[in-house]
This record gives C-alpha cells, structure tokens and sequence, in this order.
C-alpha cells in the first residue's frame, strides 16, 4: 500500500510492506512503514528514505497504525526541519 500526502511544498510518500515468517500465522504478520519526502519530484536527501516503526527495532500490528504514524512522523520531520531551516 502506496500513499502520498502534500505538507507545506513537500510530498511525503508513505509504503507500507508486511513482515512476516515464510508460513505466518495470523498473530505474527506484522508491518513497516517506508517514507520518502520529495520536493520538486526529487528526494530530500537530508532524511529520505526513512524507516518508521512503532517502537525500536519493531513493527507496526496493523497497516493502519503503519499508515497513521509514518504519515504524523513524515509531518514532524519536515515542520522541525522547515523551522530549522528559517
């Protein structure tokens, strides 16, 4: 699942992949969030691409937690880094 997002002149571009054993039981499929933040179509090199899980060295349960908190990290990485920048 691909999703995009537009915040303050950048594209944050949010996959979420699955993890999972080669024969997963339901309880164990688990999902990471890939973020890249893009302007004028190119990649900011500063924090792109960016790994975001729920905890460290761990994974989301649902793709919906994955989705939502990508997507809320991705928004604070480019305010803090627009503020920074002023």
């Amino acid at each position: 699942m691909i999703r995009s997002y537009n915040h303050k002149g950048f594209v944050l571009e949010v996959a979420i992949e699955t993890s999972y054993r080669l024969l997963p039981a339901p309880e164990t499929v688990r999902y990471l969030a890939i973020v890249t933040i893009s302007r004028s179509g190119r990649p900011v090199t500063a924090f792109s691409p960016l790994c975001i899980d729920s905890r460290r060295y761990a994974s989301f349960a649902s793709a919906e937690d994955a989705l939502m908190s990508a997507h809320t990290a991705a928004r604070a990485f480019v305010d803090d880094w627009v503020r920074a920048a002023s």
